[in-house]
């Protein structure tokens, strides 16, 4: 495909900004590009299209929808536009020839593939986490059963094999891509594309008699908030001077002013990538991260050096040292912050980031920004610690069986989080 014909659609939804970052990206380079986000999110990014007055009746009935207060008054609206997708789809056929989606889902839930593949179009699906990752290593989902974990697995694990019956590739992270069957490219190394909307440069800000310390979790609980919380408290209780500010459900320009006052942030404890969107958000100012996650002992397993990008991140048990790293070693937190900065400065930006998509829609990746997930070995997730996601899978097995954790077609793995579960040690 010869880059000056190349039409791309992208929808339907936005997930931190990146999608709107991502459609930038291709703009900078000259490629057409559309994007239309239906998602209704609550964090006001607003860099999508609004192509025709199809999208544009969508998003007043989306409003609508968020506005009332009943079910009842809802219906009409959420019957819009399911109706309107069915001509959205039809102008997205005659006018773009690649299509990349968002969280896991096309127009009509995937069932469009064929005819998607039909009329010859490139579709490149993107994964953002808990619309892959096996329900039960998944600390954003709270308060299920086991039978709900085997539900829910099913579910996720039969669209991930319809999606790749049909998808020219799929881009994912290899921490929660268990699923996975078919090569992908790995979302973390093609790099989150970022630019800020605010232009300056914001290192820390110093001189004053404390440290500004910010988390901004848009799920409390899956993000470890209370295990931060009481970090903070140990540290105050030994001497230190800090300054906590915690920010949640508040529109992005709030988080953005609040994070150009800080001296670095703590993004979450059981994480499954050194720098998500926080973090990357404040290594355009600077600011250096705490980034907690069992996955840090898995990370050289799936990416080199060099497609690592600069944070503190480390085992949850060692979140406090990690935060008190930062506030008593100022040079330590200053060379971060930067070397944070130039790597989103440079790696990261939308062009950059855009550029390595076209490689992939014109089939000439790098083999460095692949990866198997036939060879995944990490097992512990996101968003809990060990010992619930061991429960969660002790049970599961013990009321459905192994064969529940929908792992049978990866023998390995599947031993593997027997193993991790029932602390069977080798």
């Amino acid at each position: 495909m010869i880059a000056t014909t190349i039409k791309i659609f992208i929808g339907l939804t936005e997930i931190a900004g990146y999608y709107g970052n991502l459609k930038r990206g291709f703009q900078e380079i000259g490629i057409e590009c559309t994007f239309i986000d239906l998602s209704s999110h609550p964090f006001e990014y607003n860099r999508d299209d609004e192509p025709n007055i199809l999208v544009q009746i969508c998003k007043w009935n989306l409003r609508q929808m968020k506005k009332a207060n009943y079910k009842i008054i809802k219906a009409p609206f959420f019957v819009s536009n399911k109706i309107l997708m069915i001509p959205i789809f039809i102008w997205t056929l005659y006018h773009f020839n690649v299509f990349i989606f968002a969280f896991g889902h096309s127009f009509f839930r995937n069932h469009d593939l064929p005819l998607l593949k039909f009329f010859n179009k490139k579709v490149l699906f993107i994964f953002n986490g808990s619309d892959e990752r096996p329900p039960y290593i998944d600390g954003s989902r709270h308060n299920l059963t086991p039978d709900d974990y085997k539900k829910i697995s099913r579910k996720i694990k039969s669209n991930i094999v319809a999606i790749e019956r049909y998808a020219d590739c799929i881009l994912t992270n290899p921490a929660s891509a268990h699923y996975h069957i078919k090569k992908c490219g790995n979302i973390c190394s093609i790099g989150l594309p970022f630019e800020s909307l605010v232009k300056g440069i914001n290192h820390q800000i110093g001189h004053h008699d404390h440290v500004q310390i910010l988390h901004s979790p848009s799920d409390p609980i899956g993000k470890g908030s209370d295990h931060i919380r009481n970090s903070i408290n140990i540290l105050k209780k030994i001497g230190y001077n800090i300054n906590y500010i915690e920010i949640t459900g508040k529109p992005h320009h709030q988080v953005i002013e609040e994070l150009q006052k800080c001296d670095f942030i703590i993004d979450q404890v059981y994480s499954d990538q050194p720098m998500a969107t926080f973090a990357t958000e404040a290594a355009w100012f600077g600011k250096p991260a705490v980034v907690g996650g069992y996955y840090t002992d898995h990370i050289h397993n799936d990416f080199t050096q060099k497609h690592i990008p600069p944070s503190l991140f480390c085992h949850p048990d060692e979140i406090t040292t990690a935060i008190e790293h930062l506030i008593v070693d100022e040079e330590f937190r200053l060379d971060l912050g930067k070397k944070a900065q130039e790597f989103i400065r440079t790696q990261r930006t939308p062009e950059m980031v855009a550029r390595r998509y076209l490689q992939i829609i014109e089939g000439s990746i790098l083999e460095e920004h692949m990866f198997d997930p036939n060879n995944i070995q990490y097992v512990q997730g996101y968003g809990m610690p060990e010992s619930q996601s061991k429960e969660i899978i002790r049970n599961m097995i013990e009321h459905y069986g192994i064969e529940s954790l929908c792992l049978s077609d990866k023998p390995k793995l599947e031993q593997r989080f027997m193993e991790y579960a029932y602390d069977i040690r080798e």
